[in-house]
Protein backbone atom coordinates (compact mmCIF):
# COMPACT_ATOMS: atom_id res chain seq x y z
CA UNK A 1 0.00 0.00 0.00
CA UNK A 2 1.79 3.09 -1.05
CA UNK A 3 0.05 5.51 1.38
CA UNK A 4 2.50 3.73 3.89
CA UNK A 5 5.50 5.41 2.93
CA UNK A 6 4.24 8.61 3.71
CA UNK A 7 4.49 7.46 7.28
CA UNK A 8 7.21 8.45 9.67
CA UNK A 9 9.76 5.63 10.69
CA UNK A 10 8.22 5.75 14.15
CA UNK A 11 4.86 5.17 13.29
CA UNK A 12 5.46 2.86 10.75
CA UNK A 13 7.23 0.66 13.46
CA UNK A 14 4.36 1.23 15.84
CA UNK A 15 2.13 0.18 13.40
CA UNK A 16 3.90 -3.06 13.02
CA UNK A 17 2.45 -5.58 15.09
CA UNK A 18 -0.48 -3.37 15.75
CA UNK A 19 -4.12 -4.62 16.14
CA UNK A 20 -7.10 -2.75 15.32
CA UNK A 21 -10.04 -3.28 17.20
CA UNK A 22 -11.98 -1.90 14.67
CA UNK A 23 -12.36 -1.08 10.92
CA UNK A 24 -15.33 -1.29 8.53
CA UNK A 25 -15.23 -2.98 4.81
CA UNK A 26 -17.86 -3.65 2.41
CA UNK A 27 -19.36 -5.65 1.85
CA UNK A 28 -22.42 -2.91 3.41
CA UNK A 29 -25.67 -3.11 3.04
CA UNK A 30 -26.17 0.82 3.66
CA UNK A 31 -22.72 2.67 3.86
CA UNK A 32 -19.94 2.77 1.32
CA UNK A 33 -17.01 1.64 2.20
CA UNK A 34 -13.45 2.71 1.02
CA UNK A 35 -12.71 -1.50 0.54
CA UNK A 36 -13.72 -4.47 0.69
CA UNK A 37 -12.99 -7.16 3.44
CA UNK A 38 -10.50 -9.06 1.12
CA UNK A 39 -8.91 -5.68 0.37
CA UNK A 40 -8.64 -4.59 3.75
CA UNK A 41 -7.13 -7.63 5.07
CA UNK A 42 -4.14 -7.42 2.25
CA UNK A 43 -4.10 -3.68 3.41
CA UNK A 44 -3.20 -4.78 7.27
CA UNK A 45 -0.70 -7.51 5.99
CA UNK A 46 0.78 -5.27 4.05
CA UNK A 47 1.37 -2.72 6.82
CA UNK A 48 2.75 -5.90 8.68
CA UNK A 49 -0.46 -5.80 11.68
CA UNK A 50 -0.90 -8.36 13.60
CA UNK A 51 -4.83 -8.80 13.85
CA UNK A 52 -7.80 -7.08 12.52
CA UNK A 53 -11.39 -7.05 13.26
CA UNK A 54 -14.03 -6.73 11.02
CA UNK A 55 -17.35 -5.00 12.19
CA UNK A 56 -20.13 -4.71 10.58
CA UNK A 57 -23.78 -3.30 12.31
CA UNK A 58 -25.63 -5.28 10.68
CA UNK A 59 -23.85 -8.81 9.97
CA UNK A 60 -21.62 -11.26 11.59
CA UNK A 61 -18.18 -11.26 10.02
CA UNK A 62 -16.90 -14.51 11.06
CA UNK A 63 -17.44 -16.40 7.87
CA UNK A 64 -15.30 -13.56 6.02
CA UNK A 65 -12.77 -14.03 8.86
CA UNK A 66 -12.32 -17.76 8.42
CA UNK A 67 -12.49 -17.24 4.42
CA UNK A 68 -10.01 -14.94 4.39
CA UNK A 69 -7.16 -14.95 7.46
CA UNK A 70 -5.68 -18.71 5.49
CA UNK A 71 -4.35 -16.34 2.93
CA UNK A 72 -2.29 -14.26 5.17
CA UNK A 73 0.39 -16.27 7.16
CA UNK A 74 1.63 -13.48 9.70
CA UNK A 75 -2.25 -11.71 10.17
CA UNK A 76 -4.88 -12.43 12.61
CA UNK A 77 -8.03 -11.68 11.32
CA UNK A 78 -11.19 -11.59 13.99
CA UNK A 79 -14.86 -11.63 13.30
CA UNK A 80 -17.37 -9.61 15.45
CA UNK A 81 -21.11 -9.48 15.74
CA UNK A 82 -23.12 -6.28 16.55
CA UNK A 83 -26.28 -6.86 18.21
CA UNK A 84 -28.59 -4.59 16.28
CA UNK A 85 -31.29 -5.20 14.62
CA UNK A 86 -29.94 -6.81 11.75
CA UNK A 87 -29.54 -9.79 13.98
CA UNK A 88 -32.56 -9.71 16.08
CA UNK A 89 -31.16 -7.25 18.34
CA UNK A 90 -30.36 -8.89 22.29
CA UNK A 91 -30.49 -12.05 20.86
CA UNK A 92 -29.26 -15.00 22.36
CA UNK A 93 -29.88 -17.80 19.30
CA UNK A 94 -28.17 -15.77 17.18
CA UNK A 95 -25.06 -14.50 19.33
CA UNK A 96 -24.47 -18.41 20.19
CA UNK A 97 -24.20 -19.27 16.64
CA UNK A 98 -22.07 -16.30 16.27
CA UNK A 99 -19.83 -17.71 19.15
CA UNK A 100 -20.38 -21.42 17.96
CA UNK A 101 -17.94 -20.54 14.67
CA UNK A 102 -15.42 -18.65 16.06
CA UNK A 103 -16.81 -14.96 17.06
CA UNK A 104 -14.47 -13.54 19.07
CA UNK A 105 -15.75 -10.07 19.41
CA UNK A 106 -19.40 -8.87 20.39
CA UNK A 107 -20.38 -5.56 20.20
CA UNK A 108 -23.83 -4.41 22.00
CA UNK A 109 -26.41 -2.57 20.22
CA UNK A 110 -24.62 0.19 17.79
CA UNK A 111 -26.91 2.39 15.64
CA UNK A 112 -30.22 0.96 17.20
CA UNK A 113 -29.25 1.71 20.67
CA UNK A 114 -31.94 4.28 22.07
CA UNK A 115 -28.99 6.66 23.05
CA UNK A 116 -27.21 6.48 19.85
CA UNK A 117 -31.01 6.91 17.52
CA UNK A 118 -31.36 10.07 19.80
CA UNK A 119 -27.91 11.42 19.68
CA UNK A 120 -27.18 10.65 16.15
CA UNK A 121 -30.03 10.09 14.42
CA UNK A 122 -29.27 7.49 11.79
CA UNK A 123 -30.33 4.34 11.67
CA UNK A 124 -31.94 1.90 8.86
CA UNK A 125 -34.19 -0.31 10.83
CA UNK A 126 -37.73 -1.04 11.10
CA UNK A 127 -37.18 -2.11 14.53
CA UNK A 128 -37.42 0.26 17.62
CA UNK A 129 -34.68 1.23 20.03
CA UNK A 130 -32.98 -0.79 21.85
CA UNK A 131 -31.64 -0.47 25.02
CA UNK A 132 -29.73 -3.25 27.97
CA UNK A 133 -31.71 -1.64 30.84
CA UNK A 134 -34.10 -3.73 32.61
CA UNK A 135 -37.70 -1.35 31.32
CA UNK A 136 -39.75 -2.65 34.55
CA UNK A 137 -37.33 -1.14 36.83
CA UNK A 138 -38.54 2.64 37.65
CA UNK A 139 -35.90 3.89 40.09
CA UNK A 140 -33.37 4.58 37.79
CA UNK A 141 -30.98 2.03 39.39
CA UNK A 142 -29.42 0.88 36.06
CA UNK A 143 -30.78 -2.96 36.24
CA UNK A 144 -29.55 -4.65 32.96
CA UNK A 145 -32.66 -6.36 31.19
CA UNK A 146 -32.73 -10.06 32.06
CA UNK A 147 -31.53 -11.23 28.20
CA UNK A 148 -28.31 -9.26 28.91
CA UNK A 149 -27.67 -11.39 31.32
CA UNK A 150 -28.07 -14.02 29.55
CA UNK A 151 -25.94 -12.46 26.46
CA UNK A 152 -22.94 -12.04 28.82
CA UNK A 153 -23.40 -15.56 30.35
CA UNK A 154 -22.62 -16.66 26.66
CA UNK A 155 -20.07 -14.31 25.95
CA UNK A 156 -17.92 -15.51 28.86
CA UNK A 157 -18.39 -19.41 28.15
CA UNK A 158 -16.87 -18.88 24.78
CA UNK A 159 -14.14 -16.14 26.31
CA UNK A 160 -14.89 -13.60 23.83
CA UNK A 161 -14.57 -9.46 24.10
CA UNK A 162 -17.12 -7.85 25.18
CA UNK A 163 -17.37 -3.76 23.15
CA UNK A 164 -20.30 -1.79 24.65
CA UNK A 165 -21.20 -0.65 21.12
CA UNK A 166 -23.09 2.85 20.75
CA UNK A 167 -24.83 2.68 24.96
CA UNK A 168 -25.69 5.44 26.93
CA UNK A 169 -23.12 6.25 29.80
CA UNK A 170 -25.31 5.09 32.51
CA UNK A 171 -25.74 1.33 30.37
CA UNK A 172 -22.36 1.46 29.97
CA UNK A 173 -21.83 2.10 33.78
CA UNK A 174 -23.76 -0.91 33.93
CA UNK A 175 -22.75 -3.17 31.80
CA UNK A 176 -18.93 -2.88 32.38
CA UNK A 177 -20.00 -3.70 36.13
CA UNK A 178 -21.95 -6.58 35.17
CA UNK A 179 -18.82 -8.05 32.54
CA UNK A 180 -16.11 -7.89 35.22
CA UNK A 181 -18.08 -9.10 37.65
CA UNK A 182 -18.27 -12.20 35.24
CA UNK A 183 -14.46 -11.52 34.15
CA UNK A 184 -15.38 -11.07 30.53
CA UNK A 185 -12.73 -8.82 29.08
CA UNK A 186 -14.44 -5.68 28.17
CA UNK A 187 -13.69 -2.14 26.22
CA UNK A 188 -15.99 0.60 26.28
CA UNK A 189 -16.32 1.94 22.73
CA UNK A 190 -15.03 4.73 20.77
CA UNK A 191 -15.29 6.59 24.91
CA UNK A 192 -14.64 10.36 24.22
CA UNK A 193 -16.24 10.89 20.32
CA UNK A 194 -19.55 9.27 21.28
CA UNK A 195 -19.87 11.43 24.64
CA UNK A 196 -19.14 9.18 28.29
CA UNK A 197 -18.07 11.22 30.58
CA UNK A 198 -14.42 10.79 31.79
CA UNK A 199 -15.57 9.93 34.90
CA UNK A 200 -17.63 6.63 33.36
CA UNK A 201 -14.07 6.09 31.65
CA UNK A 202 -11.89 6.11 34.87
CA UNK A 203 -14.63 3.84 36.66
CA UNK A 204 -14.91 1.36 33.84
CA UNK A 205 -11.20 1.39 33.65
CA UNK A 206 -11.00 0.64 37.65
CA UNK A 207 -13.02 -2.01 37.40
CA UNK A 208 -10.67 -3.66 34.43
CA UNK A 209 -12.30 -2.33 30.97
CA UNK A 210 -10.03 -0.85 28.36
CA UNK A 211 -10.87 2.19 27.03
CA UNK A 212 -10.83 2.43 23.22
CA UNK A 213 -10.09 5.88 21.31
CA UNK A 214 -10.59 6.09 17.49
CA UNK A 215 -8.80 7.86 15.07
CA UNK A 216 -11.56 8.20 12.64
CA UNK A 217 -11.93 11.59 14.40
CA UNK A 218 -8.81 13.35 12.73
CA UNK A 219 -10.49 13.09 9.19
CA UNK A 220 -13.69 14.63 10.23
CA UNK A 221 -14.83 17.54 7.78
CA UNK A 222 -15.22 19.63 10.77
CA UNK A 223 -14.01 19.98 14.81
CA UNK A 224 -11.19 17.18 13.94
CA UNK A 225 -8.71 19.03 16.04
CA UNK A 226 -10.96 20.07 18.76
CA UNK A 227 -12.10 16.25 18.66
CA UNK A 228 -8.76 14.63 18.67
CA UNK A 229 -7.52 17.22 21.44
CA UNK A 230 -10.48 16.18 23.88
CA UNK A 231 -9.06 12.36 23.25
CA UNK A 232 -5.93 13.14 24.05
CA UNK A 233 -6.91 15.10 27.10
CA UNK A 234 -8.74 12.07 28.76
CA UNK A 235 -6.50 9.11 27.51
CA UNK A 236 -3.90 11.57 29.97
CA UNK A 237 -6.79 11.49 32.09
CA UNK A 238 -7.07 7.44 32.35
CA UNK A 239 -3.82 6.59 31.58
CA UNK A 240 -2.41 4.79 28.67
CA UNK A 241 -2.43 1.41 30.49
CA UNK A 242 -6.11 1.36 30.15
CA UNK A 243 -6.58 2.42 26.44
CA UNK A 244 -6.92 0.90 23.28
CA UNK A 245 -6.41 2.83 20.36
CA UNK A 246 -8.93 1.33 17.06
CA UNK A 247 -9.86 3.27 13.44
CA UNK A 248 -13.19 3.18 13.24
CA UNK A 249 -11.99 3.57 9.51
CA UNK A 250 -13.11 2.06 6.36
CA UNK A 251 -15.41 5.10 4.72
CA UNK A 252 -15.43 6.15 1.73
CA UNK A 253 -14.49 9.22 1.71
CA UNK A 254 -11.29 8.38 4.40
CA UNK A 255 -8.28 6.77 4.37
CA UNK A 256 -7.62 3.05 4.19
CA UNK A 257 -8.03 1.92 8.03
CA UNK A 258 -4.15 0.88 8.00
CA UNK A 259 -2.85 3.97 7.06
CA UNK A 260 -5.01 5.96 8.89
CA UNK A 261 -4.01 3.71 12.01
CA UNK A 262 -0.31 5.08 11.28
CA UNK A 263 -1.59 8.93 11.32
CA UNK A 264 -3.44 8.45 14.58
CA UNK A 265 0.37 6.88 16.04
CA UNK A 266 1.76 9.68 14.61
CA UNK A 267 -0.65 12.58 16.43
CA UNK A 268 0.12 10.67 19.94
CA UNK A 269 3.89 10.35 19.44
CA UNK A 270 3.43 14.63 18.56
CA UNK A 271 1.46 15.21 21.58
CA UNK A 272 4.43 13.50 23.52
CA UNK A 273 3.02 10.39 24.64
CA UNK A 274 6.18 8.03 24.54
CA UNK A 275 6.68 5.36 22.13
CA UNK A 276 6.00 2.40 25.03
CA UNK A 277 2.85 3.92 26.03
CA UNK A 278 1.94 4.14 22.49
CA UNK A 279 3.01 0.59 22.02
CA UNK A 280 1.08 -0.31 24.76
CA UNK A 281 -2.17 1.07 23.70
CA UNK A 282 -2.47 -0.34 19.81
CA UNK A 283 -0.09 -3.88 20.29
CA UNK A 284 -0.13 -4.92 24.00
CA UNK A 285 -3.83 -3.57 25.40
CA UNK A 286 -5.34 -4.79 22.13
CA UNK A 287 -3.65 -8.22 22.48
CA UNK A 288 -4.62 -8.62 26.07
CA UNK A 289 -8.60 -7.32 25.18
CA UNK A 290 -8.78 -10.56 22.37
CA UNK A 291 -7.24 -12.51 24.98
Amino acid sequence: MADLEELRPEARELLRGAIDLHAHASPDPFAERRMNAAELVAAASEAEMAAIVLKSHEYPTQPLAWALEPEFNALEVYGAIALDHGVGGLNPDALEVALRIGTRVVWMPTFDAAWSRETFGRFHSRGGPITVLDATVLDGGGALAPVVHELLELIAEHDALLCSGHLSPAETDALVAASRERGIRTVVTHATAFGIPLEVQQRAAARGALIEQCGNVMFREEGAEAATVAILDEVRAVGPEHVVLSTDLGQAANPPPPFGFGRWIERFLDAGFSTDEVRQMVQTNPRAALG
